[in-house]
């Protein structure tokens, strides 16, 4: 690992002497580590010429390697310290539901908690890859190793300006969204998917304009009459309340968001992992959106 982490600075400060200085090693001592790293792999990492030093062909490809490989050995010096925790949550989540959670679980355990917040396909790269200990996602597809436990539903609500036609109406039937076009937020969340299975064949007729990237920016483009969205009703709840944007549910079976909290089997028996998990289990009251 050392010659990792040698390897990485060289490349990140662009020659042995600016990687000496920053590592406090001698500059033999950070070409011996190079060398010897090389010698591993066979290959040719870093190439010294006038203008300092630079990564081979090899050395590209194995960069994003050294740097996973430092990543799940920081992560491994700290697998059995049972007061550290770090979650990761899909984006909507970790923004609007998770923060009163995280509060309330450190207010009542001495654990030390980091959060890491992103879309959900990054959060199960982080999960494989031992970057986190637990995460709360917006979707799961099962894999071995893995343990998944439904936290929580969410509705999903139809977001309009105030002037809108239907901003009145206390709910809506699915038939109001055929050949209707939505502002896109963030990918991977899993909304398609959901679509999908709410509307069966006729979610073919929901169009999609804008890929606007996140559910905040959706929110200012559908308060500027840019269009209409479906988001989380957890997500809107300002919104509502100031009437910058007015939330319509489904009339009947409300179209609901499933989030879950995933963790890799053995890991719940860590002592910061399983109290976070078993904590999060048991709050999953229900969100309520207020009146507009």
């Amino acid at each position: 690992m050392e010659r990792v982490t040698t390897f990485l600075a060289v490349a990140k400060h662009n020659g042995f002497r600016e990687a000496a200085k920053y590592t406090g090693l001698s500059q033999s001592s950070v070409t011996q580590h190079v060398r010897r790293l090389e010698e591993t792999l066979n290959v040719i990492l870093i190439e010294r010429n006038h203008a300092g030093s630079v990564l081979t062909p090899e050395g590209r490809v194995f960069l994003p390697y050294a740097e996973n490989l430092v990543k799940a050995h920081a992560r491994a010096c700290t697998v059995f310290d049972n007061n550290k925790l770090i979650v990761g949550a899909s984006s909507n989540t970790g923004i609007y539901l998770l923060p009163p959670y995280l509060k309330a679980f450190m207010d009542t355990l001495p654990h030390t908690v980091d959060v890491v917040i992103g879309n959900n396909p990054s959060m199960v790269e982080k999960l494989q890859n031992f970057e986190i200990d637990v995460a709360i996602m917006e979707w799961w597809d099962p894999q071995p190793g893995f343990s998944a436990a439904l936290w929580r539903r969410e509705d999903l609500v139809l977001i309009v300006p105030p002037g809108h036609r239907w901003a009145g109406m206390p709910s809506i039937t699915r038939e109001f969204l055929h050949d209707q076009v939505l502002l896109g937020g963030e990918a991977g969340s899993g909304t398609g998917r959901l679509l999908g299975q709410y509307f069966g064949e006729y979610a073919k007729k929901i169009g999609t304009s804008l890929q606007l990237g996140s559910t905040e920016a959706v929110k200012h483009a559908v308060q500027a009459g840019l269009g209409i969205s479906l988001v989380m009703a957890a997500c809107v709840v300002n919104e509502i309340r100031s009437g910058l944007l007015c939330a319509i549910p489904f009339e009947g079976k409300p179209l609901q968001k499933e989030l879950y909290v995933i963790c890799r089997e053995y890991a719940r028996k860590n002592a910061a992992t399983g109290a976070f998990v078993h904590f999060m289990l048991s709050h999953n009251v229900d969100f309520r959106i207020p009146e507009h």
